[in-house]
């Protein structure tokens, strides 16, 4: 995950924030109020798909997605909560889709179920294809960390719905 807050996240932002039909502001009534997070879906470092796996997003295909808890401890990112908001940027670190995640739970890496694995929407959807990518996303961020795999390791699993996607990349 890297990215910020900037210019252009901001007007993304206040644009989502001002759209006042009647639908959006049915599904989401609390956006004029709330903060949201803005990071990639992963880090280019570790692989080159991160806007492939964001329109997935936008289509509705991914609907959830994962990290290991430390990566939010190592890299000081602060945790995301059921409620919040979350402004999913481009590799370039341009706005793609506001989403808001709709649960949060935690669990060890081996049992992760495939209902989830099928909400992720990558690949075939199945667990199996699931847990080897993660596993290989995964051991690549470890290594850099000098830590060790292990399938007991503690992931953050997060489901959302799409908010709006940016008009502007459509």
């Amino acid at each position: 995950m890297i990215g910020k807050k900037n210019e252009k996240t901001e007007e993304f932002w206040r644009r989502a924030c001002s759209t006042k039909d009647g639908e959006f502001q049915s599904k989401f009534p609390g956006i004029d109020d709330a903060d949201y997070h803005c990071l990639t879906f992963g880090s280019p470092k570790y692989q080159d798909y991160s806007d492939h796996i964001t329109e997935l997003a936008i289509k509705g295909v991914k609907r959830a997605t994962t990290h290991l808890k430390i990566d939010f401890e190592i890299n000081d990112v602060p945790r995301r909560c059921t409620g919040d908001y979350w402004m999913i940027l481009w590799e370039n670190l341009t706005p793609a889709v506001i989403v808001k995640l709709v649960n949060v739970e935690e669990c060890a890496f081996r049992d992760v179920s495939a209902a989830f694995a099928a909400r992720e929407g990558e690949g075939d959807g199945t667990l199996e294809f699931w847990k080897n990518c993660h596993e290989e996303y995964f051991k690549l961020q470890l290594a850099d960390w000098n830590r060790d795999w292990s399938e007991d390791l503690i992931v953050v699993l997060e489901s959302f719905e799409v908010v709006m996607a940016n008009p502007e990349d459509g």
